[in-house]
């Protein structure tokens, strides 16, 4: 288990691109990347999810979510000078920024017609299928 507190939370981009919310045939397509500043033993999670309508672009959102992880447990996943964060773990992040994004989708559309539109159900395990593994220079390891 590995312990984080959030520490930061950045809408990259947030855009309404239709004048009206069609709820018939509209779908989604989500994505989920991660950077790291190893010297600041800090992980962030980025979320984009964009809606669409007949295939045009209709909503989009994209946030980041910056987490703290306690310096004990980024020391103990340095191994080598290699950072290693298992997918599991990544989920934890992931988990959070997702509902981040369900708060800042609901605030941002509630006094518009698109405030009906939710953040599906998510399946994490099928979209984030690897381990973060990243070398580190051997400065950033203590």
């Amino acid at each position: 288990m590995i312990r984080f507190r959030m520490a930061k939370i950045n809408v990259d981009q947030f855009a309404i691109l239709a004048d009206k919310a069609p709820y018939e045939g509209v779908s989604y397509s989500v994505g989920f990347g991660f950077n790291v500043a190893a010297n600041a033993s800090r992980i962030a999670c980025i979320f984009t999810i964009d809606f669409s309508f007949s295939e045009k672009p209709i909503l989009k959102l994209s946030i980041t979510c910056e987490f703290d992880v306690h310096e004990e447990d980024w020391i103990n996943h340095i191994t080598d000078e290699i950072l290693s964060i298992s997918k599991e773990e990544l989920g934890f992040f992931a988990n959070q920024t997702v509902g981040v994004a369900r708060g800042i989708l609901f605030c941002k559309t509630e006094n518009s017609d698109f405030r009906d539109y939710i953040l599906p159900p998510i399946n994490l395990t099928a979209i984030l299928d690897e381990d973060l593994v990243i070398n580190l220079p051997e400065s950033n390891q203590e």
